[in-house]
């Protein structure tokens, strides 16, 4: 029972000691601001991405209705 509860034991310190903060996730505003530039790209990327496969759906709607 001894060997049992230590084995335990060790297990749960491990799990429960906190461990090495994470460096690549920083909070708070950026270094360097964002050009107009910058914005645009992302902006247009987050559009496309969203907008691109309906789009396409509602150009297509013809062929998906047919039954062949």
């Amino acid at each position: 029972m001894l060997l049992a509860a230590r084995f335990a034991r060790s297990l749960l310190r491990s799990a429960v000691r906190p461990g090495p903060a994470r460096r690549g996730i920083v909070s708070g505003p950026p270094q360097e601001p964002l050009g107009p530039g910058e914005s645009v790209v992302g902006f247009l990327a987050m559009f496309i991405a969203c907008m691109g496969p309906a789009g396409w759906v509602l150009a297509h709607l013809d062929d998906y209705k047919k039954r062949e």
